[in-house]
């Protein structure tokens, strides 16, 4: 379903599902991060739970932890994600994706060239095409359609100047070489707000977009 008001960027907690109808296809994505056939194959028919507690940080409550957890149907053991919005460098590793090294952090927006607020921030994925920064801000879907883009709230503040507020992650794969650089926020899509990521991953030049919708579920589960 769609997501309610009180759930925001800041406090995502609770429970999630992929919405494939609304997604983009996961295959060419995971196949640039060097997933198996078999895996991406599985994973196209599992359904994905995400099971968020958003936090903050114990000694400085302008950092936020979102600490996520996956789980899929089919017998496939999800991912964890611990993200820390302090843009601080951090290794991990996990049984999907390898040893990598992420950071995050919240980003505000400012008007574009059309008049729409976006997160216009200094996107660090390598790429030469336009296109990267349009999708990642929410000008273009992955086929290039201009589309309204993201919600601007009414958030922030104390994240400095701009207006409304987005979560930007970037992950470094120190074994495979490839970088997936990904923009959260909501999205209106037929009417319903949903919260979505727009991800854009690349390696050697190559280049995969994809936008993930997740409907909500409820409150996290105890």
């Amino acid at each position: 379903m769609a997501a309610p008001a009180e759930v925001t960027i800041k406090n995502l907690s609770g429970e999630w599902t992929m919405n494939k109808t609304l997604s983009n296809p996961t295959d060419a994505i995971l196949s640039l991060q060097g997933m198996s056939w078999l895996t991406r194959k599985t994973l196209n028919l599992a359904t994905i739970t995400l099971h968020i507690d958003t936090y903050p940080d114990p000694e400085d409550s302008a950092i936020i932890h979102i600490k996520i957890d996956q789980t899929l149907t089919g017998g496939i053991k999800g991912t964890s994600e611990n993200r820390i919005s302090d843009g601080k460098k951090r290794e991990h590793t996990d049984h999907i994706f390898g040893h990598v090294q992420g950071q995050s952090r919240y980003i505000r927006g400012s008007s574009s060239s059309d008049g729409k607020v976006r997160p216009n921030f200094a996107f660090l994925t390598k790429s030469e095409d336009p296109k990267v920064a349009q999708f990642l801000n929410g000008e273009i879907l992955a086929d290039g359609k201009a589309v309204d883009g993201f919600v601007v709230e009414d958030l922030g503040q104390e994240f400095g100047e701009g207006e409304g507020l987005w979560f930007q992650s970037f992950v470094e794969s120190l074994d495979n070489g490839w970088t997936a650089e990904q923009i959260w926020g909501f999205e209106v899509i037929d009417g319903q707000r949903y919260y979505t990521r727009r991800v854009v991953v690349a390696k050697d030049k190559h280049v995969e977009m994809a936008r993930f919708v997740y409907s909500y579920v409820g409150p996290k589960k105890e």
